[in-house]
C-alpha cells in the first residue's frame, strides 16, 4: 500500500524540498505510525506500509492522514487530520499547499 502526493508553497506553487512528512492511520486509542519521508526537489513523496502496520481486530483498511514538519521534524506545519481518509485505498494521492506565512513563522 503507499500514499504519495505533492508538497507546495500556496501563493506561488513552488515545490517544498526537505519537509518530513508522516503517515498515520487514525484509530480510536493510538493512531499507528505508517512511515515518513522527505520530500524530494519536486516537493514529490512517497510511503509505502503493509496492511500489518494498522490492520486490528474490526479493521481492514487504514483512516490516512498526514503531518507535514519543517525538515528538522520539530515543528508541525500542516495536518489533514480534520480531512482523514477513511477506508483508505491501496494508493492514496495527496496535494498539500502550506501558506507561505505557516513555512516563516517561528
Amino acid at each position: 500500500m503507499r500514499v504519495n502526493g505533492t508538497v507546495i508553497e500556496e501563493e506561488s506553487g513552488r515545490p517544498l524540498e526537505g519537509l518530513l512528512v508522516r503517515a498515520y492511520d487514525q484509530d480510536l486509542l493510538k493512531d499507528d505510525h505508517l512511515g515518513d519521508t522527505h520530500t524530494d526537489a519536486a516537493g514529490h513523496f512517497e510511503i509505502s506500509y503493509t496492511e500489518v502496520q494498522f490492520r486490528d481486530l474490526n479493521e481492514t483498511l487504514p483512516d490516512l492522514y498526514l503531518r507535514i514538519y519543517d525538515p528538522s521534524g520539530k515543528r508541525l506545519l500542516h495536518t489533514t487530520e480534520k480531512e482523514v481518509r477513511k477506508n483508505a485505498l491501496v494508493l492514496e494521492r495527496f496535494e498539500i499547499r502550506i501558506p507561505r506565512a505557516k513555512l516563516t513563522a517561528s
